[in-house]
């Protein structure tokens, strides 16, 4: 029998591979077709096409069209698979940044822990779900308007819109739903202080932080901002904001990120400079490195000034200082290397070697800030009180 598909349907049909039951289908579709029409060709010398009434309606010919999709399973599904969902997940998960949402989330939670007043599950509940939900708002909004630019990184090429596996406009809806649902949950569930917190964390990374960095070094020091207001709004959910000691601890968030970022945007400064983002770690690198080393520096003080504000005890100076004596050397040994290249006493290593001091201070960073964070919830003021039996739990446990 004579196949009806055009000689250029058959050509495209070699570059497809078809599935197991589509095969089988069409095989038998056209089988029953070809029986029925070698029956009636017994009877007449011109084969003719087989009655509709004779025929079942599955087993009659079918357009080249409708074939074709059949063999490249192009098929319109009846509704949302399991496997589908499973990846929508993923991409969304992905779209929202985890590991720096749980970052943001741990000061967040560490704040609120290390508040004077009494604690809430259903407040930390809700100030936990909603700061997730902010965060991944802010970082939905960053990647939909930064893919074509995330796309020309080895970083960044495979996140969900840069890799064309979700379109701006499907991380703009995700990032509405996302920070709507998360201030909601903060303004109802916590506070409209807490909520407004988490909008403008929103705002300040999702447009006026994404904005600066094809324009100026500065967007280091707004998205430096943005960090210091997570543990704002874990104070702010039980206590007030006028406590210094919540001020101490803002201004450690604030100053981890110029080590963690300065580091990170050094060694992959040239994709940043090809992106077009705008990073002192490329237009100056020695700005870059001295900047790390006195931030890294300032965390000692705001660390002492933990324990002078009443938010932990004596012993957490000394248990922050050797992680806080940790991060101070290695971003002196990535300023000091920075120095000898600006003075011509050390070269750039074109395989990269440089960039070493760069990537133990990016190491050093992300393990300093959960140590330093878990830590203070340790020490924090008055827990161990009824260990070690101090006068004021004494008296608590004298009154009737």
């Amino acid at each position: 029998m004579r196949s009806t598909l055009s000689a250029g349907s058959l050509r495209a049909l070699r570059w497809y591979t078809p599935s197991y039951l589509s095969c089988i289908n069409t095989v038998r579709c056209f089988s029953v077709s070809y029986r029925v029409s070698s029956a009636d060709s017994k009877n007449s010398t011109t084969p003719t096409p087989p009655s509709s009434r004779s025929v079942p309606e599955w087993a009659r010919p079918k357009s080249e069209e409708t074939v074709l999709n059949a063999l490249t399973c192009q098929t319109r599904p009846t509704g949302p698979t399991r496997s589908g969902l499973g990846v929508k997940y993923n991409l969304y998960l992905e779209l929202s940044k985890p590991r720096l949402t749980w970052l943001v989330v741990l000061s967040t939670m560490s704040a609120y822990a290390l508040a004077p007043n009494e604690l809430s599950l259903l407040h930390l509940a809700f100030l936990t779900a909603g700061t997730a939900l902010c965060s991944a708002s802010a970082n939905a909004i960053n990647m939909g308007r930064e893919g074509e630019f995330d796309r020309q990184m080895t970083r960044t090429r495979q996140r969900p819109v840069a890799s064309e596996r979700l379109t701006p406009t499907q991380a703009f809806q995700f990032a509405a739903i996302s920070g709507t649902v998360g201030t909601s949950a903060l303004y109802f569930g916590v506070s409209p202080l807490v909520a407004a917190l988490g909008l403008s964390n929103i705002a300040l990374y999702g447009w006026l932080y994404t904005s600066l960095k094809r324009k100026h070094i500065s967007n280091t020091w707004v998205g430096a901002i943005v960090g210091a207001i997570p543990p704002l709004m874990g104070w702010g959910a039980c206590s007030s904001l006028s406590d210094p000691g919540i001020w101490m601890l803002a201004g450690l968030l604030y100053s981890w990120q110029f080590p963690h970022f300065m580091s990170l945007s050094y060694s992959i400064a040239d994709e940043y400079k090809n992106a077009g983002y705008v990073m002192s770690a490329w237009t100056d690198p020695l700005m870059s490195s001295r900047v790390s080393l006195r931030h890294s520096i300032a965390m000692v003080p705001l660390c002492v000034g933990l324990w002078y504000f009443g938010v932990t005890d004596a012993w957490f100076i000394i248990d922050s200082s050797l992680v806080n004596g940790w991060l101070i050397w290695t971003s002196f040994l990535f300023w000091k290397q920075q120095r000898d290249i600006s003075n011509g006493l050390a070269t750039v290593d074109p395989a990269g070697k440089h960039k070493q001091y760069a990537r133990q201070l990016f190491w050093a960073s992300v393990i300093h800030l959960p140590a330093v964070l878990v830590l203070a919830m340790i020490h924090k003021k008055g827990r161990w009180d009824w260990f070690f039996g101090s006068e004021d739990s004494h008296e608590e446990a004298e009154k009737p």
